[in-house]
């Protein structure tokens, strides 16, 4: 699942090395590339569509991997699917839950003093560790959303007001955060309150922001495998005591 106002191409960087072992299943969300607009767009939504995806495609067992705010949907996605996730993975992500205080304008209202380009242009260099190359900038900026200004303001909106706190108790598979040491949206401190929230593991990617599958493909590489690969043979040792205890 892809950040907000990105699309499934994020992935390509990965999608090779994963697809040596195993189906990979990258979708855009309602909103996003080359599906359809979404009039109520809602963290509830994209959960309830990506489940409807992964029960559609028949995928009996499946690693979530999401960035930003498809961190949290591959959570709840995995809170909702208990019997058939392995795993969950989260880059840049953050539960959402509200700071001290409450929460403070949303990111919607840059689009009040700048057009929709102007705005994708100046989060396509913040969104990256400072001095990352040309390129990498130049690749966020072409992988946000077309889909006009009123879906962005939507799916801003709807980023911003997103909560997933209530799922995080119901994962039972292991679970992966990843933050960049630069991420400036959903900084460390926000994954490691994320990790917390479900017993799960906490990773600072050194030099990287808030997109380290655009950023450094390998250097997530060298975390994910390794955590899907024990996540797998969890769930193997898992059945085989169940398959033990059932001759008993």
């Amino acid at each position: 699942m892809h950040p907000i106002n990105l699309r499934k191409e994020c992935w390509l960087g990965l999608v090779p090395a994963l697809a040596r072992d195993r189906l990979c299943v990258v979708v855009d969300l309602p909103g996003h590339g080359e599906s359809d607009d979404d009039e109520t767009c809602t963290l509830e939504n994209w959960v309830s569509d990506c489940r409807d995806a992964a029960l559609s495609l028949r995928l009996d067992r499946f690693h979530l991997v999401g960035g930003s705010l498809g961190g949290a949907i591959a959570l709840c996605l995995a809170a909702e699917l208990p019997e058939r996730a392995l795993s969950v993975t989260a880059m840049g992500s953050a539960l959402g839950e509200a700071p001290p205080g409450g929460r403070g304008p949303g990111p919607e209202t840059m689009l009040d003093s700048m057009t929709v380009d102007e705005m994708f242009d100046r989060l396509a260099v913040e969104a990256v560790a400072p001095d990352s190359p040309e390129v990498v900038v130049t690749t966020v900026r072409h992988l946000t959303n077309t889909h006009g200004e009123r879906v962005v303001r939507r799916v801003l909106r709807a980023a911003h007001t997103s909560d997933a706190t209530a799922w995080a108790p119901h994962v039972r598979c292991p679970k992966l955060v990843l933050t960049g040491e630069f991420d400036t949206g959903c900084p460390p401190e926000a994954g490691r309150r994320m990790a917390a929230g479900g017993a799960g593991r906490h990773r600072v990617l050194r030099g990287l922001g808030h997109l380290p599958m655009i950023e450094d493909p390998s250097a997530v590489l060298r975390v994910l495998l390794p955590h899907l690969e024990a996540a797998e043979s969890e769930a193997t040792e898992q059945e085989a005591a169940r398959a033990t205890a059932d001759r008993l």
